[in-house]
């Protein structure tokens, strides 16, 4: 992919561009998992368009960067043995694992641990495990929300869309045109006030597939914290995107 630069008082800040059908209105400032800068930017937006933008931000762009690289090497390299901890709807809890020869693995909540019955103990095995456990506690939990989401948004005329999960690196919903809606299953390990906002969020695409005012007249009917809740998400989702 092409990259682009800007210059911040003598350092130049290189970046590249993407876009996402979601984004309309304005840029996003996001970094890969190498550390460089991403600029997630409608189609209809030009090159020389969002490269001024960033020009006459360019050291507010710079404090994103430092900031975000900082978040994201505070986080410690997850090595999926006992004792270490796993997010789970806002909580952390605790990995119990225990080798069980010629038994299918077994995962499961309880008190403040996550018990784990495998046939192997090794990392990849673990981490392997643990995902299939995350996403099915994920689809469980996310189908509920929409249901009772969909029950207070006169616009889907009760209607609960078909819904799928797929793994992300940044994004935590989207809504298609045909109104399916796809979740990530890392959401699973924020609490359970930002599943509801996402889940809002693109309930309201169902109605209105961009970010415009009318959009965001709906997400104040049906989700009015959703400011707040959505600020946490920027500050704290790179922990739950992470492993």
């Amino acid at each position: 992919m092409k990259r682009y630069s800007i210059n911040n008082n003598g350092q130049v800040i290189d970046f590249e561009i993407v876009h996402r059908p979601a984004v309309t209105r304005r840029i996003h400032l996001e970094i890969d998992p190498q550390g460089g800068l991403q600029v997630v930017a409608p189609r209809r937006m030009s090159r020389r368009a969002i490269n001024s933008a960033l020009q006459d931000r360019a050291q507010r762009v710079a404090s994103f960067l430092v900031d975000a690289r900082a978040r994201r090497q505070d986080l410690p390299e997850l090595c999926y043995v006992e004792g270490e901890q796993h997010l789970f709807m806002g909580q952390a809890y605790t990995l119990h694992i225990c080798h069980r020869s010629g038994k299918r693995a077994l995962v499961e909540l309880s008190g403040g641990q996550i018990d784990m019955v495998l046939p192997d103990t090794g990392k990849d095995a673990v981490r392997s495990s643990l995902a299939a456990w995350y996403r099915q506690r994920a689809y469980s939990e996310f189908a509920e929300r929409l249901i009772t989401t969909c029950q207070g948004a006169p616009w889907t005329g009760g209607k609960v869309p078909n819904m799928r999960l797929r793994l992300m690196k940044k994004t935590w919903g989207s809504c298609s045109s045909k109104g399916r809606i796809t979740l990530n299953p890392h959401l699973i390990k924020a609490p359970q006030h930002c599943i509801d906002y996402v889940v809002a969020h693109e309930v309201c695409h169902l109605r209105e597939l961009n970010h415009g005012k009318a959009f965001y007249a709906l997400q104040e009917q049906l989700y009015p914290d959703w400011r707040e809740t959505k600020a946490q998400l920027r500050s704290s989702g790179h922990i739950y995107l992470h492993g």
